[in-house]
């Protein structure tokens, strides 16, 4: 293989993004090669935008032998088992974010990749915007020192009511799976736990504060890391004017990461030294001698065609991507364990008990859903033990 040919699974309007992406590039490692989506008439009507062989039946494009791997772009509970059989079929996967609603179909669609050996990709397009790269490399250099504290502000997902109302599946626990932490903040939850670690255990509050859906809209979550290290997430899409702020504390100074700038905090020494060796036994601090720096970011704009370009360039090459598999999944462990907690009223230890999410997910479903969801959930659940079931 010299060019990995694309195929695209979901025409709304990530799927036509992703299409447009990959024939804007040009590029002499990809190209689009087929698109896919629900209905005869959509799918035609996809074909002719692209100029690309359609599909109303994502097993049909599978097994025509046009693509080398797919883009899976449709509603969140159909991505895993779309994954299964593509792997199957022996095409690598690129996955929308959430791998899964829920961690269980998650982990099952990650083993999956591995025991065919083809390439799993999560898109995760936050990764490579240069503030966000220079970030990681500031803190896993150890420019601040040991990391105690990460905080993460991302109001700046406001929805409007007319948003929901404009697909059956947003906003519904049997069509989506939940609220802003499964479609809007996994892109921060997952700069969260990338640049910041993973915690052992979350506790907090979710709550609908002004749309009319069934799942949440505002999310708050103190995470605890272990020997006193701790985190703050806050997510909402129903905040004006919105912000984003991501800032990682450590012993030797601190990182802030805001209106699109970074920076960089650095301490005279680090706390703990100064704690122990300062003779000062006044209220003295050394505030006043920060040194603050605005660290020089990479040119580049990232999106979502960088993850594209180097998910393929795995294929060929063998090099690394942005988010594999199982780097998608961390996201995902922290959403569940935050609806386990917000829901259960009480602490949650990670790893999730994919037994508990599942179960929890069902009774949210019961006892809030309209029906708006059309029962995807259900439908998509039962196709994936079918699947698994058939290994």
């Amino acid at each position: 293989m010299n060019k990995v040919r694309l195929g695209v699974v979901g025409l709304g309007a990530m799927g036509k993004t992703h299409c447009r992406n990959i024939q804007a590039a040009r590029s002499r490692d990809y190209c689009l090669a087929a698109v896919c989506t629900k209905g005869a008439a959509a799918a035609r009507a996809g074909g002719e935008e692209f100029g690309v062989p359609h599909f109303a039946d994502a097993q049909a494009m599978y097994d025509s032998g046009l693509a080398d791997a797919v883009i899976i772009a449709t509603p969140h509970y159909w991505h895993v088992p779309l994954a299964i059989r593509a792997a199957r079929a022996g095409l690598h996967v690129m996955c929308e974010k959430p791998l899964s609603p829920t961690v269980g179909p998650a982990r099952a669609m990650i083993a999956e990749c591995k025991r065919r050996h083809v390439v799993l990709g999560a898109m995760l397009q936050h990764r490579t915007r240069p503030i966000m790269i220079k970030m990681k490399r500031l803190v896993d250099a150890g420019a601040i020192g040991e990391v105690f504290r990460v905080v993460l502000v991302c109001s700046n997902w406001f929805r409007t009511q007319a948003y929901y109302d404009s697909s059956a599946w947003r906003g519904t626990w049997d069509g989506e799976g939940g609220g802003v932490l499964i479609n809007q903040a996994p892109h921060h939850l997952d700069l969260f736990q990338w640049i910041g670690g993973m915690p052992r255990r979350v506790m907090g509050m979710l709550d609908t504060r002004t749309h009319k859906i069934e799942v949440e809209d505002t999310a708050n979550f103190l995470c605890d890391y272990g020997g006193g290290k701790v985190g703050y997430i806050y997510a909402t899409t129903a905040e004006l004017p919105g912000n984003e702020q991501f800032a990682v504390f450590g012993d030797e100074g601190v990182l802030i990461a805001e209106g699109g700038k970074l920076r960089l905090g650095r301490l005279p020494c680090s706390i703990k030294r100064f704690t122990r060796e300062s003779e000062y036994s006044g209220a003295g601090q050394m505030k006043a001698k920060v040194r603050w720096l605005e660290p020089a970011i990479p040119k580049g704009r990232g999106g979502h065609i960088e993850v594209v370009r180097a998910f393929t360039a795995c294929i060929l090459r063998g090099t690394p991507m942005y988010a594999s598999g199982e780097g998608g999944l961390n996201e995902l462990e922290l959403s569940n364990a935050m609806y386990l907690a917000g829901f259960g009223g009480k602490t949650v230890d990670l790893p999730v008990n994919a037994d508990e999410i599942e179960r929890l997910i069902a009774r949210l479903e019961r006892q809030r859903s309209t029906g708006k969801g059309a029962n995807i959930r259900a439908r998509a659940n039962a196709d994936l033990r079918r699947l698994l079931r058939r290994r």
